[in-house]
């Protein structure tokens, strides 16, 4: 412990040198384009996958299947392999981002709209409406505050992701936050988090803004579209990527390894479960306290800040930071993912709350009912539904990143994965991704159960 503390009091103060910050701004701009840049090939690719889910229309159950295999590919991984397609920089960052959150944000997106009330949809429906009119003038106009909401906080976690992605060669400020590390430069790296501080600060400041105006949003797509001018990539070696791809076929595990796989199922699902519980045991509260109009505006703006201050830092910056603490096993893996995962299921819960019908409210607030009365008669049975959607989906992420937190001591099956990965045991790799697929593809189904059982799907059959 005595040394952990040694470490921690090692990062700081920052180093706020003026040399220093002028130099960050290339990599500062390399990791807004690449998430600019993600989000909106993410976003062009998932909305429209995200309507024909949450209308159940024919085939879209099978496309969403092949994207939970993309879903189930850890950042690190995924990333990897963007770079031996298009080499190393910026636009295999890109890649990526594109690849991982349109497949996540199409799932999503799906579940978000299938808790829509059905009333008006069945209204528009009755009229003789089309599948793709009711899209338009029912689902996208009923959940358009959840889609904005939703859509900020991927963009702030494609910026976190970008320093996973910067480990094994994108750019931007994962690379500068990698190489300080391994520079033992700990002063650089706390000037590095606080600058990822403010960069999320400041969208969670415009946020609201844009919500309450969201046709501005239309002044934000020049910025993706030239990030795509600027970091596309300007080769790909489709031959290398194929023979590397090749390489990892058939997928094999000797004995011994097989005979491990208990233990690191064991730990993979002691941290993604562990870490989603610490989680909601702080985000159910602090959602409501932190939601503005609902909690003390004293508390409010305070609480927000901190969630920012707990979902800026990434889950593998927590790892490192744990372990210097705890020292290696999957504790400090769960506590990492639910320390950032309080801070991300805290602001979506709390932006739930802000974006509920305000009616139904208003109705119960007339009757002169208590704050718990309130809080717990109008504000939890409207927000349980899609509480529900982010809680299972952080779920299934806690169980991927458990999978990266694993190259830093934290175990499970993502230590496996990585020394396979590092050691060219292409094959195993193959093996463990599937497992990583196995275990993605299993909490997915619990999921949709839960949500079946309690009623949380939204449309009818």
């Amino acid at each position: 412990m005595g040394a952990g503390l040694a470490l921690l009091r090692a990062f700081f103060p920052p180093d706020l040198s003026w040399h220093y910050l002028r130099a960050l701004g290339a990599p500062v701009l390399a990791s807004l384009g690449m998430a600019a840049g993600g989000l909106l090939l993410a976003l062009l690719a998932s909305l429209p996958l995200g309507l024909a889910s949450g209308l159940r229309l024919p085939g879209s159950a099978a496309a969403l299947g092949v994207l939970a295999a993309l879903r189930a590919i850890p950042d690190l991984t995924l990333a990897i392999f963007c770079v031996i397609l298009v080499g190393i920089g910026p636009g295999a960052g890109m890649l990526a981002l594109a690849i991982f959150y349109g497949a996540a944000m199409a799932k999503v997106f799906g579940e978000l709209f299938r808790t829509a009330p059905p009333g008006p949809l069945e209204a528009l429906r009755a009229t003789g409406a089309s599948a793709w009119q009711v899209a338009s003038f029912g689902l996208l106009t009923l959940k358009r505050a959840d889609l904005l909401s939703y859509g900020f906080y991927e963009f702030e976690s494609a910026l976190r992701a970008s320093v996973v992605i910067g480990a094994v060669g994108g750019g931007g400020l994962g690379t500068e936050i990698f190489g300080s590390l391994m520079a033992l430069d700990f002063r650089r790296t706390t000037t590095l988090i606080l600058l990822l501080l403010l960069l999320i600060g400041g969208l969670d400041a415009i946020s609201p803004w844009l919500r309450r105006h969201p046709r501005l949003l239309l002044a934000l797509l020049p910025g993706g579209v030239l990030a795509l001018w600027a970091y596309a990539p300007s080769t790909a070696s489709f031959g290398h990527a194929a023979r590397t791809f090749a390489g990892m076929l058939p997928p094999a595990l000797p004995w011994e390894d097989w005979a491990g796989l208990p233990r690191l199922f064991g730990e993979t699902l002691f941290m993604a479960f562990a870490g989603t519980g610490i989680a909601l045991l702080g985000a159910l509260p602090l959602g409501l306290l932190a939601a503005r109009g609902l909690g003390p505006a004293v508390l409010a703006m305070p609480l927000r800040r901190g969630l920012e201050a707990l979902r800026a830092i990434p889950e593998l910056v927590w790892g490192l930071l744990l372990i210097a603490l705890a020292g290696v096993g999957p504790w400090a893996g769960a506590l990492a993912l639910g320390l950032h995962s309080l801070g991300a299921l805290g602001r979506l819960f709390a932006e739930t709350v802000e974006n509920l019908p305000r009616p139904p409210l208003a109705a119960l607030a007339a009757t002169g009912a208590p704050p718990l009365a309130y809080a717990g008669f109008a504000v939890l049975p409207l927000a349980a539904g899609p509480w529900a959607v982010h809680a299972l989906f952080r779920l299934e992420w806690n169980l991927r990143m458990s999978t990266v937190l694993g190259l830093i001591g934290a175990g499970g099956i993502g230590g496996a994965l990585y020394d396979a990965q590092q050691l060219f045991f292409y094959h195993r790799m193959l093996a463990y991704l599937l497992l990583t697929w196995a275990l993605v593809a299993a909490s997915e189904r619990l999921g949709g159960a839960l949500r079946r059982r309690f009623g949380w799907s939204g449309l009818p059959g």
